[in-house]
Formats: C-alpha cells, sequence, structure tokens
C-alpha cells in the first residue's frame, strides 16, 4: 500500500536523490525508498551483532553456567547472566516485560558435543630411483 504525501527535505539532499534517480533510471522516489530501507537493515544487522555479542559472552561463562543452571534457559544481556529458569516459557515471559525491545540471548544450558576428530591415514610411497 502506498501513501501520497509531501516532504519537505534539505535541497542537498534532494540534489543528491535526483543524481542517483538520474543515473539508475528510477524514480526518486524509489531511490528514497530504497535508502529507507537501507537503513532499516543496517539497524537489523545491528542487533545481529548485539546477539553475537552475547553469544560470546555464553561461551566465555559456559563453564560455570553448565556447573549452576545445567539444563536451564539462561538469559544473557550486555555479557551477563540476567536470569534463569528450567521452564523456557516462564523465562521468556519474564524477558519480554522486563526488556522489550532489547536484544537478549535466551539459551538452554547444554552439554557440549563431543569433539569430532579427522585423521587421514597416512600413505607410504616408495622411492624410485632410475
Amino acid at each position: 500500500m502506498e501513501a501520497e504525501m509531501t516532504l519537505t527535505i534539505p535541497q542537498s539532499l534532494y540534489q543528491q536523490a535526483e543524481r542517483i534517480a538520474h543515473a539508475r533510471r528510477q524514480e526518486i522516489a524509489d531511490v528514497l525508498a530504497e535508502a529507507l530501507a537501507l537503513v532499516e537493515a543496517v539497524s537489523e544487522d545491528g542487533e545481529e551483532a548485539k546477539m553475537a555479542q552475547e553469544e560470546v559472552a555464553y561461551e566465555a561463562m559456559y563453564a560455570e553456567l553448565w556447573a549452576k543452571y545445567a539444563s536451564e534457559y539462561v538469559a544473557i544481556y550486555q555479557g551477563k547472566l540476567i536470569d534463569h529458569d528450567p521452564a523456557e516459557l516462564a523465562l521468556l515471559q519474564r524477558l519480554n516485560t522486563q526488556y522489550p525491545n532489547e536484544v537478549v540471548l535466551m539459551k538452554q544450558v547444554r552439554p557440549l558435543p563431543e569433539a569430532v576428530l579427522h585423521f587421514r591415514s597416512p600413505r607410504l610411497v616408495k622411492d624410485i630411483i632410475s
């Protein structure tokens, strides 16, 4: 659904959008819509980066979490354990209430999988002297 409206933007921004639209053979409105979509995508990438940081924090404190909260669900926010519960739904409800719109890692503390090691079998090569 589209909405028609009038926006007031700086002349320099309009001229930049106009140049891009001309170069791409697009309407100025389409160029501005793409720019807004890009801003939104970058914001989502920021959330992914925050989640990656929480994953790193979880891994760093894994031994302590396993010792105290084995098989429970834990919540990590800004690199710190903020809550835990054996019931996933109960923890999720508390997080939605206490940390709305925040990036919080919620994860069940499970045993680490055993590492699988792969070894190549050695091959013997005969030296051929000519």
